[in-house]
This record gives C-alpha cells, structure tokens and sequence, in this order.
C-alpha cells in the first residue's frame, strides 16, 4: 500500500483488481491454517488434534476444504476492502498531504467494515463449509461449492441469512483492517523515514510483520464469536456478538476467546506479508509498464 501520492495515477479500478489479485494469491498459500483454525474455533481441539483430525478424514486435501468460498471471498470482501482503502488513501493524501496514524486506521475501518458486509454471504459460507467435520454426519449440510452454499441457504433460510453473523463479521472487519491497513502504512512511513530499511520488499515485509502481531491480538475474540455465530445449529435464534463473547468467557474462560491464535497469527502473518508485498509490487508494475505520465 503506497504512502505516495504518485499512487494516485492508478486508476480506481485498478485498485481493486490489485486488493482482488493479492488476496488471492495470500488466500491459497495460507488457507490450510485458516481451515485449522476454524475447527479449533467451532470444538474444543486443540492446535495438534484439529490438524490430525483434519489429515486422518480427507488427507491433504482435508486442508484446502472450503477453498472455493475462501477464494470467492477474496474476490468480495478483499477485493472491495483494498480497493476501498488505496482510494481512498490517495483521495486524503491528494487534499490534505501525509496522513496521520490515526487517520490512517480510521480508513481501514472504514474500507473494512464496507467490505466486510459485500463479503459476508461467502465468509458465511466458508465457516459452514470447513466446520462440517466437527458435526455428526446427518447434521453436516455438505455444500458442493460456494455458490451452491449460498443459493442452499438462501433458498433454506431465506435471502437475509447470508448475512447471518454481518454485525460481528463487520465488527472484526474494523478492527482488523484499522490494525492492519493503518499500522502498515504508518510502520512503512516510520522505517523508511528513520532510515533503518532501505530495500522495499524487506521494508514491506517488515511492517507487514508488526501491522499483523497487533491485528491478530486485538481480534481474535470478535473472531471466535464471529465463528461460533455462524455455525449456530441451535433452533434459537443466535446471540449477538457482545453476548457469546461474554458467554465463552462465562462457560469456557477468558482465554477460549483467543483459541486458535497459533494458526491465527501463522495464518494471518504470512496472509497480510503476501497480500501487502503484492500490492505495492502490483501497484509499481502498473506505474512502470501503463502509466503514462
């Protein structure tokens, strides 16, 4: 994510084929630890049990379950979210110069929570679809892909349940993308002007590496919430988000909120060094080989 505002010669639409193309390509390197992850949310495996459950049912493949809704959600929430956020970085810093931190985070915020709420049908997809192991086989709702999920559950439940769990999942989006987006492009703009880094993929990585330990620490709980209201099985109607997070801190203890941290923060760590190196990247090969000024 460029700081400069030269980035404002990428045109909008290629904002958000670049967020779309870098999510992608995290996506299918790390999906394996968001699958694990995920199981560890919905049960009470831990890190070593979930994995071996995972591999003993469906081998390596067992891995990549659910990958289609992962991507399809990539080309929705990620795509929207990055798009979101470049543009509206290069907007501010055409009109009022190098941002501060906390306008930095409040953009994520903002580019997070309308993403998040485009992508929520597939992320709601995509907890059902790696959380059928845990469940017993006459319970499991088997979805062949992520579009026959989403048209299963609108058809079953009706239209509005594809945003089943938005609240929370727009909720975890904020924090999320305020961490990450924010802490990013402030951590760049810190290292390069104290001079500590000269090479820009290891700058890039680098502060991808600090933006995602304060992500995954401020929101994992509103992710396990987020989790366990998506795949609610119950005939009652499922609590809101500040409810089961005091309920699991009730019934199971504190520490259950972050459960699957580990797989969390392997996942997210190398998801948001993948997804930021490619978009700078991205943006420079744009700048270089199509622009024309």
């Amino acid at each position: 994510m460029s700081a400069s505002i030269q980035d404002a010669k990428v045109p909008k639409f290629i904002n958000f084929l670049i967020g779309g193309m870098s999510g992608i390509i995290a996506q299918i390197v790390t999906h394996p630890m968001d699958v694990i992850k995920i199981r560890m949310q919905v049960s009470q495996d831990s890190l070593r049990v979930a994995a071996f459950r995972t591999f003993c049912t469906n081998g390596v493949c067992g891995f990549y379950d659910g990958l289609s809704a992962a991507l399809l959600r990539q080309l929705t929430y990620t795509t929207s979210r990055l798009g979101i956020y470049t543009t509206l970085l290069d907007i501010e810093e055409q009109h009022f110069g190098s941002l501060n931190y906390v306008t930095m985070i409040s953009l994520g915020m903002i580019a997070g929570v309308m993403g998040s709420f485009i992508g929520t049908p597939t992320d709601l997809v995509l907890i059902r679809m790696v959380a059928d192991m845990n469940l017993p086989p006459e319970k499991q709702r088997k979805y062949k892909n992520a579009v026959s999920g989403i048209f299963d559950i609108w058809k079953t439940e009706g239209f509005f349940a594809l945003w089943r769990g938005a609240v929370p999942t727009m909720g975890r989006a904020a924090i999320v993308n305020g961490a990450q987006l924010g802490t990013y492009t402030r951590s760049k703009m810190l290292l390069q002007d104290a001079g500590y880094i000269q090479n820009d993929i290891l700058l890039q990585i680098t502060a991808a590496l600090m933006s995602s330990v304060i992500t995954c620490t401020a929101s994992i709980p509103i992710d396990v919430a987020k989790t366990r209201i998506q795949n609610w099985r119950q005939p009652t109607k499922p609590p809101g988000v500040l409810t089961m997070i005091v309920n699991i801190a009730k019934k199971e203890g504190v520490m259950l909120l972050w459960r699957g941290f580990l797989p969390y923060y392997s996942r997210a760590a190398p998801n948001t060094v993948i997804t930021m190196v490619c978009v700078d990247q991205l943006h420079k090969m744009y700048l270089k080989f199509f622009s024309k000024s």
